[in-house]
């Protein structure tokens, strides 16, 4: 039995070990986004982006459509009373993924 439960909780610290790292990558994959951003907005092609940094396309994409959605999560929301997150008054179901508002 105090096997079992040793196992039970190395298994929940290693979970917690990946949850984690796919929050520390989802965020490093925010920022490589953010720095593809700018240097698209300096005039460098989406493909240039690809062959300067060595990623594919597919990659420099992702980057990018990260960094928006994230930009788009934090901009699109606004505090109410209760200090919770709305949508924007101007957002409509379809911008929220058809999610239902309260």
């Amino acid at each position: 039995m105090a096997d079992e439960l040793e196992r039970a909780r190395k298994r929940e610290a290693k979970l917690v070990a990946v949850f984690s790292a796919i929050d520390a990558r989802d965020d490093a994959q925010i920022a490589l986004g953010d720095a593809l951003v700018e240097l698209r907005d300096l005039g460098v092609v989406q493909a240039d982006l690809a062959e300067m940094t060595g990623l594919s396309a597919r990659e420099v994409g992702a980057a990018i459509r990260a960094a928006k959605d994230n930009t788009t999560d934090t901009d699109g929301t606004v505090n109410d009373a209760d200090g919770g997150d709305t949508p924007a008054a101007d957002q409509t179901s379809a911008d929220t993924n058809g999610e239902q508002q309260p």
